[in-house]
Parts: structure tokens; sequence; C-alpha cells
């Protein structure tokens, strides 16, 4: 019995649907950044191309906070950015068309359009993978 719930748990896990994160935890300069950023829209796009999402979803800003992320093993202080008090990745997050993580100089961001613009019109494609 005890085998077949590792077995189960482990397939729950392995086959859920993953998130690329990139910037989702972040030095306090990057999401105080983003905060300000976002504090003064009304709603933001969200869309993550490393993730196969196939279009952006916009959605309201209701409530929007930075909370500190607690880590074990290590000294550094790292934050997040809750929109409706959820965590998001500000790298698949876009403000006024333009990639949030990328503005707030989240770095390194990779896979994604700095313009969502870009992606709408084609003028940006994935990065294909071997």
């Amino acid at each position: 019995m005890k085998k077949l719930l590792i077995f189960f748990s482990l397939y729950i896990l392995f086959t859920s649907p993953v998130r690329a994160d990139q910037c989702e935890w972040v030095f306090w300069d990057v999401a105080e950044k983003a905060y300000k950023l976002l504090e003064h829209s009304k709603d933001y796009t969200e869309f993550c191309a490393p993730c196969m999402d196939k279009e952006p979803i916009t959605r309201q800003i209701n409530t929007l906070d930075i909370q500190p992320v607690h880590q074990k093993d290590t000294d550094e202080r790292l934050y997040q950015i809750l929109i409706n008090g959820k965590s998001i990745d500000i790298a698949y997050v876009y403000i006024n068309g333009k990639n949030l993580g990328m503005q707030a100089n989240c770095t390194p961001i990779s896979g994604v359009p700095e313009y969502i613009d870009d992606f709408l019109t084609g003028r940006w494609q994935p990065e294909e993978t071997l």
C-alpha cells in the first residue's frame, strides 16, 4: 500500500503542468521596481512562451503585494510579487505591452518576447530546442 501511495504521488508530481520559473523569486531592488510598475496598472497580461502558452491572457489586478520568500540553507533574502494573492513570475507578465521582468531588470530572462505585440504579430518566434 505504501509503494502504491509513493507511486501515485510521484506520478502526480511529474505529470502536473510545470511553469518555467525565471523571475518568481527576486532580489529586493527587482521586486520593488516591478511593484512600482504594477501599482498604477488595473490589469496585466500573462504569457509564458517557454510553457508553450497558446495566447496571452489579460487579468485584472485587485490586490498587489511584495512578500519575502523564506529559504533554508542560504542567507540571501529573496522576494516575490503577489497579484490577487498569487505569486507571479515577472518574466511572464506584461505591463503596457512590455515584459515586466525586463523592465524591472531581472536577469537572466530567456525564451520570452520583450514586447507582447511581437508575439501577436509573429515578429517573435520561440527558440527551437534540440
